[in-house]
């Protein structure tokens, strides 16, 4: 089946009925928020820019869940407080989801991807807790605003474990990711700062604490990077030296995900350079040769490491960001300042 894209108008709709959810909706919990989070970050990883309608597990649901919730789960440190605190998430006692995961944490030494590659059963069963919870509370509450349904994500059907995205809800998340994950995390951080207003004071950096990116353990990624480029720059192909960086080649603000096939190790100057934009089509096609030469090996190493992982999401995520940037008419970096129009070629470089 054709399924025609959303009409500019459709589109605009869209986001305002996504404002209304998260201007007008009643929140008791952050999980609506994660839930809209969740969606648009499976949007990006299961679904195409075709207007198709996309059928969503709840298990994937909550595996998400945890995910967004993994770092929220940790002691949040104030001034010269050594202890911390972890935050409620909730209005009147501590998130479900928050002492599951809490849970999960002391068992595996606080590594999520360590509890996926050596804990399976442990890892299965922490999505079944947080997958309960996810069917009784937010899923079927999400699209109630001042007491009316506003179903413009699915159907409120509580008929098992999945949801159907309506036609083109899946295509205006990719359209608007960015733009609706600025939202979603502004309005979740107002909410935590709100309901821990008590514990909190004048804290002005619970942003980067919820949502930030861990940048201390990169140093991790450096010698499997090292190896496997040769030990030179992925965008110049010159040596490397000491003053070089472990960087995103889909840039974190593009898609907030640290997984190790998307990390490359380029030189100060590069990289800097570079910044938030997309490379060009010539370092599109060097990264992929050098994950595809490499995946087995990357795979092994950074699994032993206990440093996250997968190829595939790596893969969906470049393919999506490009295509929103090719739809844009926007710019790549190719080297030093010198930015230009994307080339249509970088499809055919994930064609190998």
């Amino acid at each position: 089946m054709t399924w025609p894209l959303p009409t500019p108008e459709e589109q605009v709709q869209f986001l305002r009925n996504l404002q209304r959810l998260l201007s007008e909706g009643l929140f008791v919990a952050s999980y609506k928020f994660a839930l809209i989070h969740a969606l648009a970050d499976l949007a990006i990883l299961k679904g195409d820019d075709s207007g198709a309608t996309l059928e969503i597990s709840t298990k994937d649901i909550a595996a998400k869940f945890v995910e967004l919730y993994w770092r929220q789960a940790r002691p949040f440190h104030i001034g010269d407080d050594t202890a911390g605190l972890v935050l409620h998430q909730n209005t009147d006692k501590q998130a479900a989801i928050i002492s599951h995961i809490s849970a999960a944490q002391q068992e595996c030494g606080g590594s999520l991807f360590r509890l996926k590659q050596t804990s399976p059963a442990d890892w299965s069963a922490l999505v079944s807790q947080v997958d309960r919870v996810v069917r009784e509370m937010p899923l079927w509450k999400l699209q109630t605003v001042g007491g009316e349904r506003l179903e413009f994500l699915y159907e409120n059907l509580d008929t098992g474990k999945q949801i159907t995205l309506k036609p083109g809800v899946a295509y205006c998340f990719r359209a608007f990711y960015e733009l609706v994950r600025d939202l979603i995390e502004g309005a979740w951080v107002r909410f935590v700062q709100k309901v821990n207003a008590n514990r909190l004071g004048n804290v002005t950096d619970l942003g980067t604490f919820l949502f930030g990116q861990e940048r201390a353990c990169l140093d991790a990624y450096r010698p499997i990077l090292f190896d496997v480029q040769k030990g030179v720059c992925l965008y110049c192909q010159k040596a490397l030296s000491k003053q070089s960086q472990v960087d995103h080649f889909i840039p974190w603000s593009r898609y907030p995900a640290d997984l190790g096939h998307n990390f490359i190790l380029a030189h100060d100057k590069c990289n800097n350079a570079k910044s938030d934009h997309l490379a060009a089509e010539s370092h599109l096609a060097t990264w992929i040769e050098r994950n595809r030469e490499y995946q087995i090996e990357l795979k092994e190493r950074l699994t032993a490491s206990a440093l996250p992982c997968d190829l595939t999401a790596s893969v969906q995520i470049a393919k999506w960001v490009y295509q929103q940037i090719e739809r844009a008419n926007g710019q790549v970096w190719v080297s030093e300042k010198e930015l230009r129009h994307l080339d249509p070629s970088w499809a055919a470089c994930f064609a190998t």
